[in-house]
């Protein structure tokens, strides 16, 4: 079951991030991959990404940054299908997915078994800013990767209320965002826009004033070729 139109203004960028990453696991699963057109073809990052392993260098493993510690219970927003390739054992953390995509939740519910049973507690469908099923100061971290950048930044206010809801006094919040001054920002933007998510290039120094604003204080920063992680606390 898919989330359900409710007439807020969020609506519209739900949808269209829920079919793209619908459409990704589609993907994964053995459906035909993105057919770009030629001139997107061309683009000298779909040809890095191709023959140089670009895709691995556009970002970073949040777990570089900050990594889970044992026993934290801890709250993935935008999941994905990553929980298959976490290195669980390494953590001992637990760990609760909360994702856009029903497909995605489906699909890794369908995997459970597969996973630590320990470790692994639940994997919801919902989004970000909706996390109700959870209990006021459940968690001891928090990862939202790989979604911020197709929304409005006014978005994030919305998430991080609810984070601050779920999250200890003194948890960590770990985000990433898009660079815009990346040599590489346009024509991923490009492609992205083909694939039926267009993302919204918000500055650097605009997403470090707004976590500011909303009481946060970045603790470190790490950036790959296009992608830049934060670390962030809640200011006491």
């Amino acid at each position: 079951m898919e989330l359900p139109q409710t007439g807020e203004r969020w609506d519209p960028y739900l949808a269209s991030v829920a079919a793209r990453f619908n459409r990704e696991l589609e993907i994964q699963l053995g459906r035909p991959a993105w057919q770009l057109p030629p001139d997107l073809e061309q683009l000298p990052f779909w040809q890095a990404q191709q023959r140089d392993h670009l895709q691995e260098r556009l970002g970073i493993p949040f777990w570089q940054l900050r990594a889970p510690k044992k026993r934290e219970a801890c709250l993935d927003l935008g999941c994905g299908v990553s929980f298959l390739t976490y290195p669980w054992n390494d953590w001992q953390a637990y760990f609760y997915g909360h994702e856009l995509s029903g497909e995605i939740v489906r699909f890794i519910r369908s995997r459970a078994p597969q996973l630590n049973s320990k470790l692994f507690k639940s994997m919801q469908q919902g989004s970000a800013h909706h996390l109700e099923n959870y209990e006021s100061e459940q968690f001891d971290l928090a990862i939202a990767t790989g979604f911020l950048y197709y929304y409005p930044i006014e978005y994030f206010d919305a998430v991080w209320a609810e984070l601050m809801r779920v999250l200890r006094p003194a948890a960590p919040v770990i985000i990433e965002v898009v660079n815009p001054d990346s040599v590489w920002a346009e024509q991923w933007g490009l492609i992205e826009l083909f694939k039926g998510t267009e993302p919204i290039f918000t500055p650097l120094t605009e997403w470090e004033r707004r976590i500011a604003a909303l009481g946060g204080k970045i603790q470190k920063q790490a950036s790959g070729e296009l992608f830049t992680t934060y670390w962030i606390q809640r200011r006491p």
